[in-house]
């Protein structure tokens, strides 16, 4: 087969990749020189073939399938074919032109990182790009962000639909995942990258999500089983009381087992469960709480109703008895002193120290952990309406700052207005975590309706209760409940806290004006306080 396009009628591209290629400029000219009569073949074939089917004369895959296609018409042998269609990928990887066909028609990506560092999208990267090499990043590992890039820029505005259409395995997406947020942590587009690494992970085969009442033996399994499907709006249990039941259920059976019992739940192991209970180191309120929890269990899965409610008298009776107890956390707060400003200290030092951590994790957490904490500082909320709350519902953002409108979970009492203007950093942070605050408002609205505390790994759902406690104590000695104590407990007004707390917040002298804070009721606990806690001490160790 004669092509009758010459060279010198070849589009300005690839009269230059020939020109070259015979100069030595091209990157595998040593290559390709061998083959120069061939290259000019495949080019010429591919320039005359798209002017007879009246397509642009430009590598892309239509011109490519109907060079390929008008090859195989003429009875050339399937390795012509081939020799073609790699001089083409060549002529691709080194103009730029068609890489998209060249990729895809491949059995694998083998371009010389040079080749792929070319392309305009690596611009942004360009001075960081020598550091993430010389910190060990592989070749794979580029041209997999080459073909991640690529494939970004073929919507306006990236979705996770999207980018969960984008062909990598798992341990290639987080590899990916990870090497993005490195180069580019502020961009918006890393955060739906990892949303969709977290979800091909979740999908991948033989992945298996444990329930939340843990692994118990028949027939309590089939039991909580059922108890768990029914949901909450319709009178089934919350997740948490579903996984203490479970909790509940292996002591029920280590009891029975200890006293050579069968491991069932009868009128005598229930006696047996109740009173190792009791003679245990536990609470009389947590011993209190397990009696609870297993006489509903008991109840909901059709057990006789002797053996409920005889567990459900014992609840009673030991929360009675729990009430002259001196309660855990005027225990810790005497044994830990701390007041708001302390806590305040706590939020700006978290923040100040987040963006140095280099795992992301960690940097996410902290993140969070100094949002809740100073919010507490000027917000009096549980932690349950902090978790909850709703990005443009609960907790809302206009061009001033913050501003709060939600109804108290435990009371029913309505607090709305404007949030103090020392939070506005920590609350955009939360929201934001890495993302440059230039995308506040694209971050702001592809967040609305999620939990402003939110954990991005479970698709910004809010934390369980558990994650504040943890992470508030292991930072400061007290859970967020423990600050509500000793606000209201031991506190006394103080018309100075306002803007010492402000003062700790922001970090520097200069206290931001009460006229900001019309949300809050902060109480400061005085020299009195501090004294009646240290005879709290004093009688605890007598």
């Amino acid at each position: 087969m004669r092509f009758n396009v010459s060279e010198d009628q070849l589009p300005p591209k690839m009269r230059r990749f020939l020109k070259d290629i015979d100069t030595g400029r091209a990157y595998s000219a040593p290559t390709l020189q061998k083959n120069r009569a061939n290259v000019s073949s495949a080019l010429r074939c591919l320039a005359e073939t798209a002017q007879m089917n009246g397509l642009s004369a430009a590598l892309c895959a239509k011109t490519a399938d109907a060079v390929i296609e008008r090859l195989q018409a003429g009875n050339w042998s399937p390795n012509t074919v081939s020799s073609f269609k790699t001089l083409m990928r060549h002529y691709a990887y080194e103009t730029g032109e068609g890489v998209d066909w060249a990729l895809s028609s491949g059995a694998s990506d083998r371009r010389p990182v040079e080749l792929v560092l070319r392309a305009p999208h690596w611009t942004p990267y360009r001075a960081i790009l020598p550091l993430a090499i010389e910190g060990g990043i592989s070749a794979r590992e580029l041209r997999l962000a080459d073909r991640w890039l690529r494939h970004r820029n073929q919507v306006t505005h990236l979705s996770l639909e999207h980018a969960m259409t984008f062909r990598a395995d798992p341990g290639n997406l987080r590899k990916l995942a990870a090497f993005m947020t490195a180069i580019d942590p502020g961009n918006p587009d890393t955060l739906i990258l990892q949303t969709a690494q977290r979800k091909r992970r979740s999908t991948a085969k033989g992945v298996q999500h444990k329930p939340a009442y843990g692994e118990l033996p028949e027939p309590f399994l089939s039991q909580m089983k059922v108890i768990s499907r029914k949901p909450k709006k319709l009178g089934g249990y919350s997740v948490s009381r579903i996984k203490v039941m479970g909790c509940a259920i292996r002591r029920l059976i280590r009891s029975a087992k200890q006293r050579g019992l069968e491991p069932e739940l009868t009128m005598e192991t229930a006696t047996a469960f109740a009173e190792d209970l009791v003679s245990g180191d536990l609470k009389t309120t947590s011993a209190a709480g397990y009696c609870e929890f297993l006489g509903y269990f008991a109840k909901r899965a059709g057990y006789p109703a002797e053996i409920g409610d005889a567990l459900l008298e014992t609840h009673w009776a030991l929360k009675a008895a729990s009430k002259g107890d001196l309660k855990r956390k005027e225990i810790k707060l005497a044994q830990v002193p701390i007041d708001l400003v302390d806590l305040a200290k706590t939020a700006s030092k978290l923040l100040e120290q987040a963006p140095l951590e280099e795992d992301l994790r960690n940097r996410r957490r902290d993140y969070t952990l100094a949002g809740a904490i100073a919010l507490l500082c000027k917000l009096q909320i549980r932690a349950k309406d902090l978790r909850e709350g709703n990005v443009g519902r609960e907790f809302s953002r206009d061009s001033e700052g913050w501003f709060v409108d939600l109804q108290t979970s435990k009371t029913g009492t309505r607090i709305d207005g404007r949030l103090a203007d020392c939070l506005t950093p920590f609350l955009d942070t939360v929201l934001l975590m890495d993302t440059d605050p230039a995308y506040l408002w694209k971050i702001y609205d592809q967040r609305a309706g999620t939990a402003l505390f939110a954990n991005p790994a479970r698709d910004w759902k809010c934390y369980g209760r558990e994650w504040l406690r943890r992470n508030m104590t292991e930072r400061t000695g007290h859970s967020a409940h423990i600050v509500r104590t000793l606000i209201y407990d031991y506190c006394t007004l103080d018309d100075d806290l306002d803007a010492k707390v402000a003062q700790a917040l922001v970090g520097h002298a200069h206290a931001t004006s009460k006229q900001f804070y019309e949300v809050n009721a902060d109480r400061y606990r005085r020299i009195e306080a501090l004294k009646n806690l240290a005879d709290i001490e004093k009688s605890l160790q007598g």
